[in-house]
Formats: structure tokens, sequence, C-alpha cells
């Protein structure tokens, strides 16, 4: 029989964070190409405070086999992201949409959205939510053709800038320049629609490489040689020293540098970076909305590849207090 119950990761017993975490971790690997370490994610769940995030467990047998978590986005708090991974043996069960039914029920937002591959058997899931962009997850191989292909990149002259790198904080000279540098991360199509606006002033900033925690943040900024100040940037994680996947997140050039390479020229010097720091990091993986034409051309050039297509969607929620929305049927799998 199965048992969909709300999961708090603080006051659960340690075999079934274990397990909660192993499902999770092996759902989003195989959604987003990064590997999540499950004691690691057990280890955060552990500590975590606030956040508001809500998460829920899916038993056969009195043992975890789905999982699920929404979190409210800072962008719009009305808004839940929501992660919900089923293990392979329970799959094509009804788990999911079992599962699904109760989150939307219960969320406590007024629209979920998540993230899910096209195509069968992701699509057929969320029939009938909204898609709001078509995304493309890209993998770059670090292998010797594409080592060579980023340094020769890296090589290109230009002379009125130069390349640093920094991991953790940003140094203090910089700081200030990097804020504006990633506030100009909302400029890619799309991106207003899945992160907040606001200002990245240099209180902003090390509050978010504090929630990187963790993690091994590293960054390859441009600066401009007369001004001293940092007018393009791309940032990486490594989730562990041991890591073979690493994360490709937010990249931006100022608008007056654009047109240059200088994103191309930063990438592959990150490429380079991030291989020499991190030997043991085998392939790098990022999303990116398939309507972004210049970054798809930054990624080709530095050797990244389309590995799946997926497609962020969303619906709205039942009001809370009504029962019959919350009884309605889950959509079939």
């Amino acid at each position: 029989m199965l048992a969909i119950e709300a999961f708090e990761a603080r006051e659960s017993g340690e075999g079934d964070l274990d397990a909660w975490c192993r499902v999770f971790g092996e759902g989003q690997a195989e959604l987003s190409g990064g590997a999540v370490e499950s004691g690691a994610l057990a280890e955060r769940l552990r500590a975590e405070v606030g956040g508001g995030a809500r998460r829920w467990a899916a038993r056969q047998a009195g043992r975890i086999c789905g999982v699920a978590e929404v979190r409210p986005q800072q962008h719009d708090p009305a808004i839940g992201f929501l992660r919900l991974f089923v293990a392979p043996s329970a799959r094509c069960r009804g788990v999911g949409s079992e599962l699904l039914a109760r989150v939307v029920a219960d969320a406590g937002v007024e629209r979920v959205q998540a993230t899910v591959l096209a195509g069968p058997p992701g699509e057929p899931f969320v029939r009938g939510w909204r898609v709001v962009l078509r995304l493309e997850l890209h993998e770059q191989r670090l292998d010797q053709d594409v080592l060579k292909r980023c340094y020769e990149l890296a090589m290109a002259p230009h002379p009125d800038y130069r390349v640093v790198s920094w991991r953790g904080a940003a140094p203090a000279e910089w700081v200030s320049s990097f804020g504006r540098v990633m506030g100009h991360v909302l400029d890619a199509p799309g991106a207003a629609l899945q992160m907040a606006s606001r200002a990245w002033d240099t209180a902003a900033v090390r509050a978010w490489e504090a929630g990187t925690d963790g993690q091994h943040l590293l960054v390859c900024a441009v600066v401009h040689s007369s001004s001293g100040e940092v007018v393009g940037a791309t940032v990486t994680t490594v989730p562990g020293s041991g890591a073979t996947v690493a994360d490709q997140h937010d990249t931006a050039v100022l608008p007056g540098h654009r047109g240059g390479g200088l994103a191309r020229w930063m990438k592959a010097r990150q490429t380079l970076r991030l291989h020499e720091l991190f030997p043991k990091v085998e392939s790098v993986t990022v999303t990116v909305n398939h309507e972004n034409a210049s970054m798809l051309a930054v990624n080709r050039a530095v050797g990244y590849h389309l590995v799946r297509e997926r497609l962020l969607v969303e619906m709205p929620t039942p009001p809370i207090g009504n029962d019959r929305a919350r009884r309605r049927p889950p959509p079939s799998r």
C-alpha cells in the first residue's frame, strides 16, 4: 500500500533521511546531469533553518520510494519550485501521480513550477501544465580535444582586457564591479522568469557567496585594463573535492563590452582553471534557454554539446480550503 506523508529532515531517522536523499540525488542527476551526493545533501538538510521548503515522501511497504520538495522562489514567493523524483524500481505504478496530487494540494503557494525532460515520460506526466520556457542541457566533456580548443581560445589576444579568477569570496577590489556584472545576468532571454531582480551590492554578493557553502565556488572574470573593474564573469561550482561533474552557472558581460568574444575567452579560461584545480572533474553541465542564441554559440565554441531538452512548466494550485479541488484525481502517468 502506498502512503504519502510530509517529510521533516531534522525530525526523521537516519535511515529515512538517507533513503530520501538517495532518491532525490539520483533523480536530480538524471534530470540535470549534475551529481548530488546523498550524504552531503543529508547533512545540509539537517542543518537547514528556515528557507520555507516543504518536503514529502512516498512509501511502499514502509520504504521511501518517492520524494518531493517545493521551495518558494526568491523572485516571486507565490511560486514554489517543485522537485519530484521516484526510484526507478517504483516507477509506472502511480507513485509519482499520487505524490504530485498531494504536493499540489498542500504546497502552500499560488503556483507550482517544475523542470521536466522533454518528451516521455516527463512531458506526459505534466500534461496540462503551461510551458514557461524550453531549455537545453549542455555538457562539456573535459577531454583532450576540448581542452585543446579551450587553450586556443584562451590564448586569443584581447589587448584592453585581462582575465582574473578566484575561489570562494571575490577579492575586495573587484567585489563591487563583479556585483554589477551579476546584475546583468537578467539580460539573458527568459532570465527574469527564473530569478529575482536585485541590486548586487557588496552585501548581496557576500550573501550569495555564503549560499554556496559546501561547494567549491570558482569565478573567472574579465577586467578592463583602464578602469580596473570587472566587466564580465562566469561562475562554476564543484560539489566536492572528489566530484566528477561540475555545474556551470551564470555568465554575463556588461553591455558596452559585448560582441568582442569576451564570453568565449573567459569560459575557455574557466575550463582550463577548473581542470587544473579539480583534475577529477570529467564534465561540466549547464542549462540554457533555447532562445539565448548568443550563449548557445559561446557554449558550442568551448566544447559544450546538447545532452537533452527540458521544459520549465507551471500550474496553479487549488485555493486553500477548496476540498473539491484537493480531491481531484491525479494526472495519469
